[in-house]
């Protein structure tokens, strides 16, 4: 089962930001790719952290975002994670991930650990988890952040999620990071691919692009500074013998 990763290149401009998106999740497309991921807050400005209007950011991107992602899973064959948006709901605002295929909004996911910026902007956290089954694997999403906490990942992987799909945009508070020793414990420990797509504004500060098995790193955007797709093959038959056969030890 192949996927795909954008690492994608940000700028200041919004417009700029959506056009190369969706650009991009055509080429993957191309590939075969099953599932096509963006990183987190792919639409935003390259200078979103120094952003504090959040109510002007949520009116200048979510609309054109969710276009963008119900227009091009209309043209291709793939499932979509939409990255991240700003999502407003009933007067609060989230970090939301979004699910698609063929037009349509499958369902979201809302991040549960917040930055410090992000609680300075007055986000708020989700509190549900989801796994979504679809005809390859069963499919679970995570934000960033929520990668952290040992209990998001091993809750997923109690309800069954094969692939965890993990958008990240590392912030300028976050250390520097060789490698990805944290995503690889994860998925060791709880026997899942995971799939961690970032972009190229924090590279350097862990939020390289990686697709990570249980017996290691697959695939990576070492330090890119330009858009780039990344693709691997994901054995699904092999991870799920690999479950039986943990299991039953």
């Amino acid at each position: 089962m192949q996927v795909s990763l954008i690492h994608l290149q940000s700028s200041e401009s919004i417009q700029q930001n959506l056009e190369t998106a969706e650009e991009m999740l055509y080429k993957a497309a191309e590939t075969g790719s099953k599932f096509i991921c963006l990183p987190e807050y792919f639409p935003m400005p390259a200078s979103l952290e120094d952003r504090t209007e959040i109510d002007t950011l949520v009116a200048q991107t979510r609309k054109p975002a969710i276009e963008l992602l119900k227009r091009a899973s209309r043209k291709i064959d793939a499932y979509i994670v939409g990255g991240t948006i700003f999502e407003g709901f009933r007067g609060k605002y989230y970090n939301t991930s979004l699910f698609l295929k063929n037009g349509k909004i499958l369902g979201k996911f809302r991040k549960m650990h917040l930055t410090n910026w992000e609680k300075s902007v007055n986000l708020n956290v989700g509190s549900t988890f989801r796994v979504f089954e679809t005809e390859h694997c069963k499919v679970g999403i995570l934000i960033c952040a929520d990668v952290f906490y040992p209990r998001t990942v091993k809750k997923l992987a109690s309800l069954g999620a094969e692939v965890i799909f993990l958008p990240v945009s590392a912030s300028r508070t976050h250390p520097y990071v060789k490698g990805h020793p944290l995503t690889e414990k994860r998925a060791i420990d709880n026997a899942v691919f995971i799939l961690k797509n970032g972009d190229t504004r924090s590279n350097s500060r862990g939020g390289n692009s990686a697709i990570i098995s249980p017996w290691g790193i697959m695939v990576q955007a070492k330090d890119e500074l330009n858009t780039k797709i990344i693709t691997a093959d994901l054995d699904i038959v092999k991870l799920r013998k690999y479950r039986r056969a943990t299991v039953s030890q």
